[in-house]
């Protein structure tokens, strides 16, 4: 049987790997809960979901804070800076 590694093209590895990382950093502006998940980043846009409205509210009230963070803590991995963040309603990832 082949890695999974092996039959995905590395730069949805790499990408997921950095929304993983983003996720846990984000983990600061919610009492260390993963409330909040990064889900995609395109065109300068980070986009961020949580399973609530209440959930997303709490992100969104971070939502200068996350951008400059972000920006900060990962330009060597993004190659471009995100300006903007965009916030979604999602379903829960651990079903």
């Amino acid at each position: 049987m082949k890695k999974l590694s092996s039959q995905i093209d590395i730069s949805i590895l790499e990408k997921a790997k950095i929304l993983e990382m983003i996720t846990k950093y984000i983990t600061k502006y919610t009492n260390s809960q993963i409330i909040c998940f990064a889900c995609n980043i395109s065109d300068s846009i980070l986009i961020l979901g949580a399973t609530n409205s209440s959930n997303l509210n709490s992100a969104r009230n971070y939502q200068r804070e996350i951008l400059k963070d972000v920006n900060s803590e990962f330009s060597s991995l993004l190659n471009k800076e995100v300006k903007k963040i965009k916030f979604k309603i999602i379903k829960d990832p651990y079903i």
